[in-house]
């Protein structure tokens, strides 16, 4: 499955519910089959976004290889690792 975040929620990506949303259905194609996010169509990430959506994601899913991120910006890429790395550390 690819996920095209920018055709899910618009160009800013923005909002823990509407990360929330899209996490739930990526938790649920993940059970069955390889899920892509795509970012490149998306302009600037919140934070609070990309922690919803990409930190909060269970047990290993992207480090496994089952959930990966494409088309990422530099900025966005800074993002997603530092949400990731404080979710380890706390």
């Amino acid at each position: 499955m690819r996920l095209d975040i920018a055709a899910e929620i618009g160009r800013i990506a923005a909002g823990r519910s509407a990360a929330a949303t899209i996490r739930e259905s990526v938790e649920r194609a993940a059970a069955t089959e390889h899920v892509v996010l795509d970012f490149s169509a998306v302009a600037a990430v919140a934070p609070s976004f990309a922690d919803e959506l990409i930190a909060k994601l269970p047990g290993g899913l992207l480090d496994r290889g089952v959930v990966t991120v494409v088309g990422t910006d530099d900025a966005t890429a800074r993002i997603i690792d530092l949400v990731r790395r404080r979710r380890v550390a706390a």
